[in-house]
């Protein structure tokens, strides 16, 4: 008789250490396919995609008291100042509208664009913050 081991269906010899606690899936009551028949414990590890790097996207500001909409590429890591320095220099005309809204939210400096979930061609609006009544 030959012992054959399928790495599946050890548990232990290829779990890494940090992994975590483990979950039985019970109550499935199908026959397993041979070789898999006999076996009474399986383990499957999760793992992220693999990322290519960041994404460029192109996005959008509008600045509706000039009527201007500027088209700007970015990448998915960077920071909305990195966008609003992008955006002064295609545009210096645009140097008083330092604050942006997305989705109805205004957006903090520091904040990525992956942080926030912006896809191609969403649009960011400029706004001024009016101070008194």
């Amino acid at each position: 008789m030959t012992t054959v081991i399928y790495p599946a269906l050890t548990p232990n010899l290829f779990q890494p250490e940090a992994c975590g606690l483990r979950q039985c899936v019970k109550g499935d009551t199908d026959p397993l396919p041979e070789p898999l028949g006999k076996a009474t414990h399986t383990v499957l590890l999760a793992q992220k995609p693999v990322s290519s790097g960041p994404k460029r996207l192109l996005v959008n500001i509008f600045d509706g008291s000039k009527g201007v909409k500027v088209p700007v590429t970015v990448r998915s890591i960077d920071t909305i100042g990195k966008l609003q320095q992008k955006v002064l220099k295609l545009r210096p005309d645009l140097r008083g509208c330092g604050n942006l809204l997305y989705n109805g939210k205004p957006v903090q400096k520091q904040q990525t664009l992956s942080e926030l979930q912006v896809k191609p061609g969403a649009t960011f609006i400029t706004y001024q913050k009016c101070c008194g009544g």
